[in-house]
């Protein structure tokens, strides 16, 4: 399995490691996840120093306890991707995808077990398409010389963890699968879900697919409004749609992508694995529909992308100061006070340059403009919930009301496409 790929693996299973109370069978995978995490958020494309108050801020933003920091900065030091002194740290030239690669080498070297190697491949096989329970218990049975009774808790516990869904047909049969299985946009996939619709449902999510790759993104009232609820929730609960939240003070509000929005590279779960440039380009849209002139409206997007992504600073302007404390938060950028052409203020420069690539990508790729997100918040948006924790909220309320609500794209997906 290419690096990158198992990194963004054990970035996903961290994270859902953390929603778990009990995890000791997958300390290695936490380990790693959470060294990968941490070098992520306080990377920058050049060599950095970057102050222990700092650190502890990027950390904290990224889950990580101040209990945990200091052994998790001790391995970025042992393994040479950081220079660490008494009140500062030097990162070493990092990017995202190399934050992955690094994730997957601390994995490696700490010897995990081979359940933790087995989650990361039941995760990767069944994201290409879904797979059936038995087979798949014979499969890692066999190549991960698992007992009967280590097998059947190892797919326990990667249900209960949320490593994989379920879903039951027949009497006794079940599937699984997870949200990555539309990543790579394979037509094939999206005719079998739409195979399994009426003429009208069918209509109506061409209808949503063929704006989606206009607009590159579409408010959740608006899609939700077309297909209606059940179908919506259905699509979702699959991992269909992507589902983004940003939130201020007051409210949060949802905007849909297509999971194949960000694939520039290879899979979109490599190229946006920390959901960066899924925020990033969140609050340049808030930017673009909520913010007014006088504090910093954006008006010349892919302009203002081009001067951040060639290193400059942007600004100053007052919006800079307030409106993307999210980014802040993921050491996306650096906002700091500067001047420009006799005006001073907050300025702001891009930390990540590959996440603001992936984000002018699915700007020309659609066109994320004035009309796009009408509905968004006219607040300072301080919160991210990305894709992932959004389509289990949704799989869960849909199996308290339907159990077998995905059951026929579940089984279109694994019987009727060839891939």
């Amino acid at each position: 399995m290419d690096k990158r790929i198992e990194g963004s693996w054990l970035i996903h299973h961290t994270q859902k490691l953390g929603l778990v109370t009990s995890n000791n069978e997958y300390s290695c995978t936490e380990m790693a996840g959470k060294a990968g995490m941490l070098l992520s958020a306080i990377s920058a494309d050049d060599q950095a120093d970057i102050d222990m108050i700092r650190v502890e801020a990027l950390a904290g933003s990224a889950n990580i306890s101040r209990l945990e920091l200091p052994t998790l900065l001790g391995l970025l030091e042992e393994k040479g991707v950081i220079d660490k002194s008494k009140n500062s740290i030097s990162v070493l030239g990092t990017t995202t995808h190399s934050s992955l690669i690094h994730t997957s080498n601390f994995f490696r070297d700490f010897n995990p077990r081979p359940i933790e190697l087995a989650a990361i491949e039941l995760s990767e096989l069944a994201s290409d398409k879904p797979i059936d329970k038995k087979e798949a218990f014979q499969y890692f049975s066999d190549t991960y010389r698992l007992d009967t009774p280590s097998t059947k808790r190892f797919f326990e516990t990667s249900e209960i963890i949320g490593f994989i869904d379920s879903e039951k047909y027949g009497r006794d049969k079940e599937i699984y699968f997870n949200g990555n299985v539309f990543r790579s946009g394979s037509p094939k996939k999206i005719k079998s879900v739409l195979d399994t619709l009426s003429p009208i449902d069918n209509q109506n999510l061409l209808s949503i697919n063929g704006e989606l790759k206009k607009t590159a993104c579409m408010s959740v009232i608006e899609v939700r409004k077309v297909l209606g609820v059940p179908l919506f929730d259905k699509l979702c609960a699959v991992g269909y749609f992507d589902i983004n939240v940003v939130s201020n003070s007051q409210t949060d509000y949802g905007y849909v992508t297509l999971p194949s929005t960000f694939s520039k590279y290879s899979s979109s779960m490599v190229d946006d694995a920390f959901d960066l440039a899924k925020a990033f380009v969140s609050s340049l849209t808030y930017g673009m529909t909520r913010s007014e002139y006088p504090r910093g409206k954006i008006s010349m997007i892919n302009r203002l992308l081009q001067v951040l992504i060639s290193g400059e600073p942007v600004g100053p302007v007052n919006a800079i100061g307030e409106d993307y404390k999210v980014l802040e938060a993921k050491g996306v950028i650096r906002v700091f006070s500067g001047s420009k052409k006799g005006r001073r203020g907050y300025m702001m420069k891009l930390l990540k340059r590959e996440v603001g690539e992936l984000a002018l990508q699915a700007i020309n790729q659609g066109d994320i403009s004035e009309n796009s997100l009408e509905c968004m918040p006219g607040m300072a948006l301080t919160r991210y919930k990305g894709p992932s924790a959004n389509r289990v909220e949704i799989r869960k309320q849909q199996l308290s009301r339907d159990p077998k609500a995905t059951n026929d794209v579940i089984q279109a997906l694994r019987t009727g496409a060839i891939f």
